[in-house]
């Protein structure tokens, strides 16, 4: 099982649908963001629908893991946000292979803010994700962190390495995709996912741009610390 944790906006769809083209690969959208819309209250785009469709507690969200492994030996890439796994188990993933994706949060707050204006340092999960990188630390299988933007700067050359790096084969046929609407995304789809289902590949990364301002640029001076940690272990590419 490839377990990959990021941030929002942080092309994690397209990664998703990027592994769904891995032949005999199932992916997963985001299975505990139902127990974490329960946990916070937060009044999400579409949650009424979401809760209604996906797990809402912690033990049926990893439940419905450990029934998805039995049922399915063979490869799996599970795409999650760090922040949605505050408080939930992690038993379920201690063999897996971790992937954590990363993201200059000036690029995170300004795509986040789009949808969600009141975004805080919590919304984007940065600071949850250093939390957790040292967490599976003790766990036994590969571990990487990435910055998406340096794998934008040449797909069909880093692919590979970050496969490499995770113990699998790469396929060419991650580079691509079919535009539209997929049957693995998650009911939350039509409020996020409009941008993502017009493409067909990784396009190129976007530019830092101008400095935030406001209450959006103290959300990055708190998240930037996070970020360069990580950075610091990120794979080569």
């Amino acid at each position: 099982m490839l377990h990959a944790i990021s941030g929002p906006r942080n092309i994690s769809t397209a990664l998703l649908y990027a592994f769904a083209q891995r032949p005999g690969c199932r992916v997963v959208d985001e299975p505990f963001y139902g127990p974490f819309l329960e946990r916070t209250g937060l009044d999400h785009p579409g949650r009424r629908e979401i809760l209604a469709a996906v797990p809402r507690t912690p033990g049926d969200a990893a439940e419905a893991m450990h029934r998805l492994f039995a049922a399915h030996p063979g490869e799996i890439y599970l795409k999650n946000m760090a922040h949605h796994m505050v408080d939930m188990p992690w038993d379920w993933a201690s063999e897996a292979a971790h992937v954590f994706w990363i993201r200059h949060p000036r690029k995170v707050i300004r795509s986040f803010a789009k949808v969600w204006p009141q975004v805080t340092l919590e919304d984007i999960g940065i600071q949850e994700q250093v939390a957790q990188w040292a967490k599976i630390q003790a766990f036994k299988g590969p571990k990487i962190v990435v910055d998406s933007d340096e794998m934008l700067a040449n797909p069909a050359e880093t692919f590979p390495k970050i496969c490499d790096a995770l113990g699998i084969a790469f396929h060419p046929e991650m580079l691509q995709w079919p535009a539209g609407p997929k049957p693995y995304d998650g009911p939350w789809w039509p409020h996020w996912y409009s941008q993502v289902h017009a493409s067909t590949g990784f396009g190129p990364a976007n530019d830092l741009g101008e400095p935030l301002t406001g209450r959006y640029a103290e959300v990055e001076a708190e998240a930037l610390p996070y970020y360069e940690t990580l950075f610091t272990h990120r794979l080569a590419l």
